[in-house]
């Protein structure tokens, strides 16, 4: 759709053809097909049917069609982006913060202490619940300090009761080397 409506802004009246659209959105033959028809289905783009089908001779974005595409959201709620690398760097996160979540709640602490361990691992649900690219990491970095020093002692720095939390600190890092790539 969105080599549609580029060629749409350059010149509203031209049509594109099927090697047009696989040149300008770089998709394969098969691909094209399946996609231009449920776009037409939907009244988002017009087709003119030739003499070779089931591939058709011309398309355009219909008016409904551009209108998707300027409403950003809209067309995000429609079409939602492939995942990145960021995304799939962070694939782990979600089920490692759930184990945490379980640690938490069968921590050895009690009364206020356990309190302020559940909020601390809530407001970090919260903070990583937001898309990827948003992700304020001084903040996560910080209250994953907070989480670990529920449980730090002068003797023993590393939080046995909570055993998934180093593993989730290595896995949100790996967004910053992902963002770094």
């Amino acid at each position: 759709m969105q080599a549609l409506y580029q060629r749409y802004l350059q010149d509203p009246l031209d049509m594109a053809t099927p090697e047009d659209v696989m040149d300008d959105a770089a998709v394969a033959r098969e691909d094209l097909l399946a996609n231009v028809y449920y776009l037409q289905d939907r009244g988002l783009i017009e087709l003119l049917m030739g003499y070779n089908p089931p591939l058709f001779a011309a398309a355009r974005m219909t008016a409904d069609g551009i209108d998707m595409v300027e409403n950003a959201f809209e067309f995000n709620l429609r079409f939602p982006p492939a995942p990145g690398e960021t995304e799939e760097a962070l694939a782990g996160v979600p089920v490692l913060l759930e184990r945490l979540v379980q640690e938490a709640d069968f921590s050895p602490l009690d009364g206020e202490a356990r309190q302020a361990l559940l909020r601390d691992v809530q407001f970090l649900r919260d903070e990583v619940a937001r898309p990827a690219m948003r992700w304020r990491m001084q903040v996560i970095r910080t209250v994953l300090d907070w989480i670990e020093g529920h449980f730090a002692t002068a003797d023993e720095p590393a939080p046995a009761a909570l055993p998934s939390l180093p593993e989730l600190r290595k896995a949100i890092e790996r967004r910053v080397e992902a963002d770094r790539a």
